[in-house]
């Protein structure tokens, strides 16, 4: 292979990359379907994510959840 077919290969990769993990939420559900859940931070606020949707996490005071 020469370097022009290389550069387009490690292009190509990197653009499918980028795009599998920035797909809203893709990634997490992904993980959520091997694992049972996710978590993730968005706004300083906790969320859960499951296959089938996403929830606040709380608290055992029932207060939500803030991260950093």
């Amino acid at each position: 292979m020469n370097s022009t077919t290389l550069k387009k290969l490690a292009i190509a990769a990197a653009a499918i990359g980028c795009l599998s993990v920035s797909a809203c939420g893709h990634f997490d559900r992904g993980v959520a379907n091997i694992t049972g859940h996710s978590e993730t931070c968005v706004d300083g606020v906790k969320y859960l994510q499951f296959p089938s949707g996403a929830t606040v996490k709380y608290n055992r005071d029932g207060s939500v959840q803030a991260c950093n």
